[in-house]
């Protein structure tokens, strides 16, 4: 059926596709770190993202767009290799792609034996060796994450004092941390994505005919939120208020974090809540450096422009994960919850309707066979995602019934089911396979429900349904823990 399905899709792209026959398109892919849907293209008009938005104009919004887990590693593997994390088995910061499937098909390899110069910058994979063997172009990452000289230096004094304690690795990157945010009246190369933005355009301007892969890696707006003084300017302090702290009623502790990696660093709480100026002060250095990245991606949509290449480029911008600032008294991501699962996606491919948001559910394992496709190759059959090319030829047009997540807790693995109204989470422990804890929270006026549904009886006929689509679903996964039931 899957294979029907697919040479079905095939037939519909043949006739939509504008490229002349024979002609090879270009891929440039920018990958956000903790990027959420937050974006005036979205909908939210006081975040200052006009070269994001400019690209959006260009191309088709996924409103519904879905990773497959809700922290980087696993997240950028598994959209790189268009499996799920199940199936490759990464769940975690430990497990580079190579070294946990060393034969995997993954899109550099994919593009690299197609004869594709394929490069990397900046925060690609979360492990930037990953796939070495598949990129033309890998230069070590550039620039520092802190910019001003007191930071660095007390980062320096923190770390020499780990050090004598005998603290390796891990807990000498913990105990060595810098400050949650800075603010810096410095030139945007100061950072780290500034430079590498740099790199991008130096190498685009090395294209010499060859089709290229490229995907460029900006690492704000992750922690810490350090950006140029300018960027802080753009938002007044008063704008950014801390949200409700209340938990969802009726919702399993298993469901949320502590959020440990916000309170590594200085000056942040070890135990208990933020303070609302705490809460300001980081939602507003959130912002600033979304609109950093964004200005990053506008230097590199600039220079494509000015080199010819943009009418014969696909362009893809994505998150890896979306983020909590607050919502519900918590920070960061590491849960299935819709505000960590829920991605921005946006894709601009020439000759396709321009300007346009989808409502359809895609998930991040689209994006290879989709570029696949799009490019006149074959797609793989290692993927596990489906093309929606269909979609950028007609951005109203249904794709998938449900988009699927997962995150582990301790023995048990949380899977998601989003539909177009509802989440439903099973938590199920890995030694015997009992369902440990449900929830169902309907999303059709809130991306916050306030109350878990699962329990209640007049939900209890939605609860099997669900239960039973979910089986389904993990009957589809290949890795060690999935299960039939």
């Amino acid at each position: 059926m899957k294979s029907l399905s697919r040479i079905f899709s095939l037939l519909i792209w043949v006739s939509v596709i504008p490229v002349a026959a024979g002609e090879t398109q270009n891929i440039l892919v920018f990958f956000i770190d903790d990027l959420r849907p937050e974006l005036a293209c979205f909908g939210e008009k006081y975040v200052k993202s006009p070269n994001i938005d400019a690209l959006a104009s260009t191309g088709v919004v996924f409103e519904r767009a879905y990773c497959q887990q809700a922290i980087c590693a696993p997240s950028r593997a598994s959209m790189m290799a268009g499996q799920y994390p199940e199936t490759l088995g990464i769940y975690d910061l430990w497990s580079p792609l190579r070294r946990t499937v060393p034969d995997v098909m993954s899109m550099p390899r994919y593009f690299f034996e197609r004869g594709y110069e394929t490069s990397s910058f900046g925060k690609v994979y979360h492990h930037h060796n990953d796939d070495r063997a598949f990129w033309s172009v890998l230069p070590d990452v550039p620039g520092e994450i802190y910019a001003d000289s007191k930071t660095l230096e007390s980062i320096q004094q923190r770390k020499k004092e780990a050090r004598a304690k005998g603290l390796k690795r891990l807990e000498l990157s913990k105990a060595s941390k810098g400050p949650a945010f800075e603010v810096a009246d410095v030139d945007d190369d100061a950072y780290r994505d500034g430079a590498v933005a740099q790199q991008a355009i130096a190498a685009l301007r090395r294209t010499e005919g060859k089709p290229f892969f490229m995907c460029v890696g900006f690492a704000k707006p992750h922690l810490p939120f350090s950006a140029p003084k300018r960027y802080w300017d753009l938002y007044q302090r008063g704008h950014f208020t801390a949200p409700a702290r209340k938990l969802p009623q009726g919702a399993p502790s298993m469901a949320f974090t502590t959020w440990g990696e916000l309170r590594s660093y200085q000056g942040m709480p070890q135990a208990g809540p933020l303070n609302d100026e705490q809460s300001a002060e980081l939602m507003h250095g959130y912002a600033a450096c979304v609109s950093y990245a964004d200005a990053q991606v506008g230097k590199v949509m600039a220079e494509l422009d000015r080199l010819g290449l943009r009418e014969n480029t696909i362009v893809v911008l994505w998150g890896d994960h979306g983020y909590k600032l607050g919502e519900y008294g918590l920070w960061c991501k590491h849960t299935n919850l819709e505000l960590d699962t829920r991605v921005p996606l946006i894709v601009s491919a020439p000759g396709f309707p321009a300007g346009h948001h989808s409502l359809t559910l895609v998930e991040m394992i689209d994006v290879f066979p989709t570029l696949a496709e799009l490019t006149g190759g074959e797609i793989p059959e290692s993927c596990e995602g489906e093309s929606f090319s269909a979609v950028l030829e007609d951005p109203s047009k249904a794709f998938r019934s449900n988009a699927l997540s997962q995150y582990p807790r301790g023995s048990n693995m949380g899977y998601s089911l989003r539909t177009d109204r509802w989440r439903f989470t099973q938590w199920i422990n890995s030694e015997d396979q009992r369902v440990v804890a449900q929830e169902l929270y309907d999303h059709r006026d809130s991306q916050m429900p306030p109350r878990n549904l699962a329990d209640e009886p007049e939900h209890a006929k939605q609860v099997a349904e669900f239960a039973k689509q979910l089986a389904l679903r993990r009957q589809t996964l290949a890795g060690p823990t999935s299960v039939a039931q």
